[in-house]
Formats: structure tokens, sequence, C-alpha cells
């Protein structure tokens, strides 16, 4: 079975969606916990809430891995993964470079923000990279939410409601690339049988000189 004939889905494409949920899904976790914290609401419940979500999300990804089995796998471009790993150093890097001049300049308050338009900013170019439009989305979102927060939070407590809005705009993003993996999946079917359909009429139609030649 070829790329062209799976309604152009590949295994690989399917695992990086399930790589990505997996991340999504525990780096929310992370944020909404730090959050849950610095509010001083990091209790049992609270807790089992979030590892229940995280556990659903998980689950999801290890769904899409086993539909990944039913695709063609392609082989691998080197230079993708050498672009997506400079692109996570870059944004290691303005994250450290961040937290320290921001303790420096008393700014402690809104290094959360700053990480979180960071995070936002790298999915830009990884959206190009994997070819994939809802990094847009939630790169630019985390970016609004960066700023947005700013206004919408009270100081004493914008660290901790910037950082459990960031959490569930992951959770959001990882919960959106599951439900567009899975419609994309069941499709595929019907995308084949429609593109060996239209190959057989070709070849039936191309065929058609050849057979009214030989009828004369």
């Amino acid at each position: 079975m070829t790329q062209g004939m799976s309604g152009g889905l590949t295994a690989n494409s399917l695992t990086g969606r399930a790589i990505g949920m997996i991340f999504f899904a525990a780096f929310g976790a992370g944020w909404i916990v730090m959050g849950l914290y610095g509010a001083g609401q990091l209790g049992v419940v609270p807790v089992l809430m979030v590892a229940a979500c995280t556990m659903v999300l998980l689950a999801g990804a290890a769904y899409l891995s086993r539909e990944a089995e039913r695709f063609p796998l392609v082989a691998k471009d080197p230079k993708q993964g050498r672009i997506f790993a400079w692109v996570n150093l870059v944004q290691w890097i303005a994250v450290g470079v961040v937290a320290v001049s921001f303790a420096r300049l008393h700014l402690d308050n809104y290094v959360v923000n700053a990480i979180t338009a960071i995070v936002g900013l790298h999915m830009l170019p990884l959206a190009r990279l994997f070819r994939y439009t809802p990094h847009y989305v939630s790169g630019v979102a985390m970016v609004v939410w960066a700023v947005a927060s700013m206004w919408l939070a009270p100081a004493e407590s914008l660290q901790s409601v910037t950082a459990i809005g960031t959490g569930l705009l992951l959770w959001l993003s990882a919960a959106a690339t599951l439900g567009l993996a899975m419609a994309r999946a069941r499709r595929a079917p019907v995308e084949m049988a429609c593109q060996v359909c239209e190959a057989s009429w070709r070849q039936d139609w191309d065929s058609l000189p050849a057979l009214a030649a030989r009828a004369a």
C-alpha cells in the first residue's frame, strides 16, 4: 500500500501525532500542577483529577500508535529531525535566559508569561516543519494567552493563573490532535476506495483507443 493509496496518511505522521500528544499531555499536567501549587490548591482531589485527565490523553496517544500500524511507513527525513532538535534547543536556551534575566530585573512575576510565549512561538516553526496547521493555532493561542493573562489575572495570582491556562491549552491541543487524527484515519479507507476507482477508470479510459483500433 503506497502513501497515495492510504489517503496521504502514513505510519510516520500518526506516530508523530501520538508523540506530540504525549508531550502535550505531560507538559500540560506539569503546568497545571505548578499553577495549583502556586495557588495553594494542590490537594489530593485536584492531583487525582489531573492524573485522570493525563491518563485519558495518554490512552489516546497509545490508540494512535496502534492505528499507525495500519498505514505505510515511509523513509524519515534526517534534516527534519535536526531542525526539530535545533528548534527545541533554542526554546530551552530562551527559557533559561528569560528566567535568569527576569530575576535580575526583578520581573519574576512575569516569568511564567514569558515562558508561555516562548513555548507558543516555538510551535510556529514546528507547524511549518511538520506541515501541521493546528500547531499554528496552538502556538498563537499560547502567545495570546501569555499577553492577555497579564490583564485578566490579578498580580498576586498571575503566575498560577497563567500556568493553569497554559496547561489547559496544551491539553486542548492534545485532544484536538487526537480528534483530527482519528477523523482522518477513518476517512482514509474511503479516500483509498475513491483513488482505486479513479485509477481503474483512468486505465479503462486510456485503453479505449486501443480497443477501438482492434475492433476496426
